[in-house]
């Protein structure tokens, strides 16, 4: 528990004050108060100090406790600005020290049976919520936690004299239980999180269209790592003071009440993810184990799924930006299960063929526009040990589609699947020796002659061997073409109708085509 000076002073109002904040930061805080006397020998850190200014000028300005109330009235002054190395308030009145320090112990008792109170919350499992309405009433404003994925678990549920501001605020910010990230205001949000990602203390923000009231954020951490923030509203009472430090004083309540939830569920739904991530990563686990995890969390496993995966068009999105995304991307398909995996979103999506479909396709199409993200998607599974050939389909198709150069930004890996072969085998080694030799004559042959035979019979091919959709395409009468047609024969030494040499011909230029190695080909696409 930690109460700070500014905490004190809110409460202190009436009297005129200076306060110079300390050079120690969070290591400020107190949990008791004593009278300054300058023979003191070692000032204790955890203490709040309070004396006059004529007690503070016999004391070294090197030796001075950390943290200090000091009373001057009208006959001594004090230049505070000089006292930089300490937490220091300077009150202004002629009050009495005694009644001052009964008023100042009184503050932190306070303080504590508030704590007290909190934590008995806690261990009665009375709720976050309950927690969260203590708060507001104590702040004076409203305020909402929520986890690390910026889903919301809990804001103000109490009587309020400004309810219809609140409420503006959770309709508008508030979208399917998560923090909002509309296309509206992710760009907003982003810049909200990379501000106070790397602050360990509540983090100020004016107010703007989404947010018409300023606001302070707060990241809650534990060991290192976030576990959630909590963000509070001025719709009610002004910030004051001690605002920033009163949000600090909760915080330790409110990682404590996270810890206590996250305990309950880490059995459930954060070991499948756990599962989920394993799979993909290639970890072997037996059917029997998989099954065993599904039903101990209680979920319908899908009769058919697919894996659905988003990845950025840019490599420097952080954690925080993906949540966002993936928040509404959960909107959007229906799901089982949802992560964040290198870098990248995955999802085990229930049949997808109402969301690839009609609006449902263009809202999403929309918002991958607006997100810069394209996403794959796997061939439909039924086998829960096929996740992670699935998984990898659909990283299949984001690669072989963006490499198509294609204005696509969904890609079906069953789309694909005829380029995946081919990408195998182009990548073979020597893969160049499987390729038909015969067409190799016909390159030869358009390079001396300079024919076009070669683009020719790849339109042939293309075109299921019809002569009269080939002429037509490439503007020949049909005699040319068969003139043509009879000439290939002749170079490759072997005939067309053959349907294993004319199998190899299709797949020689496919793996020419894949690997860039056949210029020509582009030329009819």
């Amino acid at each position: 528990m930690k109460i700070k000076l500014s905490m004190i002073l809110d409460q202190l109002n009436e009297y005129p004050y200076e306060y110079v904040e300390g050079h120690a930061g969070d290591q400020l805080g107190f949990s008791s108060v004593r009278l300054l006397k300058p023979s003191e020998q070692g000032y204790q850190p955890g203490v709040l100090y309070l004396g006059s200014v004529a007690v503070l000028q016999q004391i070294d300005s090197n030796h001075l406790p950390s943290q200090l109330i000091c009373l001057a009235d009208s006959s001594h002054s004090l230049e505070i600005h000089k006292v930089q190395k300490i937490d220091l308030a300077l009150l202004r009145s002629n009050e009495d020290m005694e009644i001052l320090f009964e008023r100042t112990a009184d503050i932190i008792g306070e303080y504590h049976q508030i704590y007290t109170e909190m934590i008995k919350r806690i261990t009665d499992n009375r709720g976050l919520t309950e927690i969260i309405n203590a708060m507001t009433s104590i702040l004076g404003n409203p305020l909402y936690v929520a986890d690390a994925d910026f889903k919301v678990l809990a804001r103000t549920d109490c009587d309020l004299k400004q309810p219809d501001e609140w409420r503006h605020i959770v309709e508008n910010g508030i979208e399917d239980g998560y923090i909002s990230s509309s296309v509206n205001d992710f760009y907003y949000m982003k810049d909200l999180v990379q501000k106070t990602e790397n602050q360990k203390g509540p983090v100020f923000f004016s107010g703007n269209a989404l947010y018409p009231h300023s606001f302070c954020t707060m990241n809650l951490n534990s060991h290192n790592k976030k576990i959630g923030l909590v963000t509070v509203f001025e719709t009610e009472r002004p910030f004051s003071i001690g605002t920033k430090a009163t949000i600090e004083f909760f915080c330790d309540i409110l990682i404590m009440e996270i810890q206590k939830n996250q305990t309950l569920i880490i059995n459930e739904g954060v070991k499948l993810g756990y599962l989920f991530a394993e799979i993909l990563t290639g970890s072997h686990h037996s059917e029997n184990e998989l099954r065993k995890v599904v039903n101990y969390v209680d979920i319908v496993f899908p009769e058919n799924f697919f894996i659905v995966v988003l990845k950025s068009r840019h490599d420097n999105r952080n954690h925080y930006e993906l949540t966002f995304l993936r928040k509404k991307i959960i909107s959007l398909i229906k799901n089982t299960i949802c992560i964040i995996h290198q870098n990248n979103i995955v999802m085990l999506a229930n049949d997808c063929s109402q969301e690839f479909s009609g609006q449902g396709l263009s809202e999403i199409e929309n918002w991958l526009q607006d997100s810069q993200m394209v996403l794959g998607v796997s061939d439909d599974g039924s086998d829960i040990k096929q996740i992670r050939k699935s998984y990898q389909e659909a990283l299949t198709a984001i690669d072989l589609g963006l490499k198509s150069e294609r204005e696509d930004r969904i890609f079906l890996y069953d789309r694909y699947r005829f380029a995946h072969l081919m990408d195998v085998i182009a990548n073979l080694e020597n893969s160049e020796a499987f390729g038909h030799p015969a067409l190799a004559r016909l390159q030869l042959y358009d390079c001396k002659k300079g024919a076009n035979l070669v683009e020719t019979l790849y339109c042939y091919m293309k075109n299921g061997r019809s002569q009269a959709q080939t002429a037509k395409e490439l503007h020949l009468h049909r005699s040319s073409l068969q003139y043509r047609l009879t000439k290939m024969e002749e170079v490759m030494g072997g005939e067309l109708d053959h349907y294993q040499t004319f199998l190899h011909l299709q797949l020689t230029y496919e793996m020419m085509k894949q690997s860039g190695k056949q210029s020509s080909v582009a030329k009819t696409e």
